[in-house]
């Protein structure tokens, strides 16, 4: 078993925890739903290397159905578990330590591998696996607490949030579907047909648009992002024009930042804090984050057309 199948067994194991609390759960309306969905999708990740990749998808389309059915999550963040979580401890700023452990890890871990020739990209997954296992142990250090009341915490935060906690992997896999069924020619074949192809304002304002809408539907930027780059970045702006390819791509992938602040289908931004902080608005975060959003797609549209143009 090589790292990274480690870190997804890990992964299925917190999970498959997270389902056995759930089945327990008798004040939980939907506690044999809850259930079943974390067990479903912890043998995902634990055995998905080795599953068929249809089993895989009908596992898939299991969990979309008892989610459809309204059988997963339903606790609020109240009962015992939060009462024990919400003592005060005097941690002060330490308490940030096991948050900050994990970034720094992965990114260590990623420049290791880089460094010794290995695909940073994994390391940076498995540095994401041991990061979170060292700001556990870390967490449990500073708090004095127990493994019982870390899952029990786990388990009640999992249950507040919901399906919602899948979402962003299913947009991902969207993204790839997109790709390869070609839709970024089609916008560009759109794109081509209403700007003319010296108006290199246009052109970005059109790429940060596309970029900006995709990102709003797929709730994703990293999704949306290979079919405008694909479809509309490349051929479009970088080859006519000789752009950097690289100082275009990574600003038309932060433009996504501002359709990311605008729509629900970003679960892990603009919904889990809602089901966290117990919202009375299901928009709240969106409607705070709009007028940002204006701002930041504008300074990209911008700033984009400026480095190419004089830079």
């Amino acid at each position: 078993m090589n790292g990274l199948e480690g870190v997804f067994g890990l992964t299925g194991l917190v999970l498959w925890v997270f389902a056995w609390l759930s089945f327990r759960d008798r004040d939980n309306p939907h506690r044999m739903g809850s259930a079943g969905f974390w067990f479903v999708l912890g043998a995902i990740f634990a055995f998905g290397s080795v599953l068929p990749h249809w089993v895989t998808g009908l596992l898939v389309l299991a969990m979309v159905a008892m989610d459809g059915a309204g059988q997963v999550g339903g606790r609020s963040l109240g009962g015992r578990s939060a009462e024990i979580g919400s003592k005060p401890l005097g941690l002060g700023y330490r308490i940030f330590v096991p948050v900050l452990m994990i970034p720094a890890v992965t990114f260590g871990t990623a420049v290791v591998f880089r460094l010794m020739k290995l695909d940073a990209n994994r390391g940076a997954l498995i540095g994401l696996g041991i990061g979170a296992v060292l700001a556990m142990a870390a967490g449990l250090v500073l708090t004095r607490s127990t493994i019982q009341v870390m899952m029990e915490e786990g388990h009640r935060l999992n249950e507040a949030m919901g399906a919602v906690n899948i979402l962003p992997q299913l947009l991902a896999s969207l993204g790839v579907v997109f790709t390869a069924a070609k839709v970024g020619d089609l916008i560009a074949s759109g794109i081509r047909y209403a700007v003319p192809e010296n108006s290199l304002f246009l052109l970005v304002l059109a790429n940060s648009a596309g970029m900006t809408l995709f990102t709003i539907v797929m709730g994703n930027s990293f999704a949306a992002f290979p079919v405008i780059a694909s479809g509309v970045l490349v051929p479009l702006i970088v080859k006519p024009f000789g752009v950097d390819a690289a100082m275009a791509g990574i600003m038309t992938l932060t433009t996504g930042a501002s359709g990311t602040l605008v729509t629900i289908m970003a679960a892990n931004f603009n919904v889990v804090p809602v089901a966290l902080l117990n919202m009375r608005d299901p928009f709240g975060v969106v409607r705070f984050q709009l007028p940002f959003a204006v701002v930041i797609w504008g300074c990209h549209v911008l700033l984009l057309w400026g480095l190419i143009r004089f830079v």
